[in-house]
């Protein structure tokens, strides 16, 4: 590798650490994530809970285009250099607010159509309730934007367990106090507590921010659009549940609490296809920029294999255990749930690389008419005979994540070249295979739950102690100050 690449490659230095911290603070979100979703579930019960996760749903929809849209636009131009972090930081806040309040204005609106549209017609007041959390996010993500584009990992990370911790306090209490209507507003507002640790003083801006704040328009759209493509892939199959059976069925309900368990890869890694955006950005050469693909590429896959396998062999006995009795289904759902959510982690940090080179219509093309398929498999699969209307879902989903992200990830291997490191990606493989498989040899659901729970804290030592997922430290981010 020349001279230049090295340096350049200095820029992917720290990712897998970086990732390492995240998944950490993720993982207190996702233990605090579900232990409300387990109150909340027996506060509300099946029927009502199912109303919950399609509000829920609906504000994912909304903030997809904010939340991860604004988030990479900001960053990504603050790595590039056109201007200084400081002034692309701010033109990125003035932007971000003004979409965020008119995307919480339009989704308000369009909620009782919603409402009628997603077999909920009851729930329209929770549905105008939940789009002003487009508001709330939206100014979460402009916030999060100066250590996600500093690569400031640690206040990243500080982020995530405030958001955790906000998020207990205020959906549980709610939920505890008011019911549904107080769980949908504590969710909208938790957003608003978890921006303390990343609120205060920045640099101020050293250039016009009217030239800047146009050039980010230009890109925040295409980067919005596919941002909502990737979230569909999370909440169309709800939004299709619930439109054929019908709201009062304990199926939404049942599928909305399987799901939470199977996204637990997602919601591990969720930062991974934001950080890959400033990372990549820095870099300038191809063959620099290729070598920072394989790099966190592998990092992302390697972290993401555990989990995925684990949840698959004990994901359904894991959601029979913790939400009981009426909750319980002999179908598959966590399963393939939760290779399905492998497949579009991998979809939405492939996407972010086409992000970062400023190269979105294939990602575009890919994960739009994936998520416009994923629909028509859902609906289809819901009014099926055989099985159950939420297991036939699940796997409906699995098919059709699984060949968007394959067909992406054949593209980008068409431009870039490999796409991963060949000995880490083997390693990391295997580690997670073997760790997935002890919790089969038992058929009690709480022994397996526990074995399980066993082979992950081994997996994590296994990684680290194998040095499978970089673990270097970033090179300290300078911030201009006039």
């Amino acid at each position: 590798m020349n001279r230049e690449a090295t340096t350049e490659g200095e820029a992917a230095a720290g990712f897998g650490r970086g990732m390492v911290l995240l998944a950490l603070a993720n993982a207190v979100y996702i233990v605090t994530a579900y232990g409300v979703t387990t109150v909340t579930a027996r506060l509300l019960e099946p029927v009502e809970f199912g109303d919950f996760g399609v509000v829920m749903a609906w504000i994912t929809l909304l903030t997809a285009l904010l939340v991860k849209g604004m988030a990479t636009s900001i960053s990504r131009e603050m790595a590039i250099g056109q201007v200084d972090e400081a002034t692309a930081w701010r033109a990125g806040v003035g932007l971000g607010v003004r979409m965020s309040v008119a995307l919480a204005v339009v989704g308000a609106a369009l909620s009782p159509l919603a409402a009628r549209a997603f077999g909920t017609p009851d729930a329209g007041v929770q549905l105008a309730v939940g789009a002003l959390g487009a508001l709330t996010f939206g100014l979460n993500a402009v916030l999060l934007a100066w250590p996600t584009g500093m690569r400031q990992y640690g206040r990243q990370a500080l982020a995530q367990v405030a958001y955790a911790v906000a998020r207990v306090a205020l959906v549980v209490g709610g939920a505890a106090a008011f019911g549904i209507d107080g769980a949908v507003v504590g969710y909208v507002l938790a957003p608003l507590l978890a921006a303390a640790p990343i609120a205060g003083r920045h640099p101020a801006a050293t250039s016009s921010l009217g030239p800047v704040r146009a050039r980010m328009l230009r890109a925040v759209v295409p980067v919005a659009l596919v941002s909502l493509a990737t979230a569909a892939y999370f909440v169309i199959d709800v939004f299709a549940l619930s439109a054929a059976v019908g709201d009062r069925s304990v199926q939404v309900g049942v599928y909305v609490a399987y799901g939470t368990i199977a996204h637990v890869p997602f919601f591990l890694l969720q930062a991974a296809s934001v950080a890959i955006v400033p990372t990549l950005a820095a870099t300038r050469s191809r063959v620099a920029r290729t070598d920072a693909i394989r790099r966190t590429t592998t990092d992302t896959l390697v972290l993401l294999a555990g989990p995925t396998l684990i949840l698959a062999t004990a994901g359904d006995a894991a959601s029979r255990v913790v939400f009981g009795v009426e909750y319980h289904t002999d179908a598959s759902v966590v399963l393939p749930l939760a290779l399905a959510t492998g497949a579009v982690t991998i979809l939405a940090n492939l996407v972010a690389i086409d992000v970062a080179i400023g190269r979105l219509r294939m990602s575009l093309a890919v994960a739009g008419v994936g998520a416009v398929v994923l629909g028509a498999a859902a609906s289809w699969a819901a009014r099926l005979d055989a099985g159950t209307p939420a297991g036939n879902v699940a796997w409906a989903a699995m098919a059709v994540s699984v060949v968007a992200a394959l067909v992406l990830a054949l593209d980008l291997r068409a431009r870039h070249g490999s796409i991963l490191e060949a000995r880490r990606t083997g390693l990391g493989l295997m580690v997670a295979a073997l760790a997935a498989m002890p919790p089969l040899a038992f058929g009690s659901d709480r022994v397996r739950l526990v074995v399980a729970a066993l082979c992950g804290v081994a997996w994590v030592v296994v990684v680290i102690r194998l040095r499978l997922v970089d673990l270097r430290r970033a090179p300290p981010a300078e911030v201009v100050v006039p």
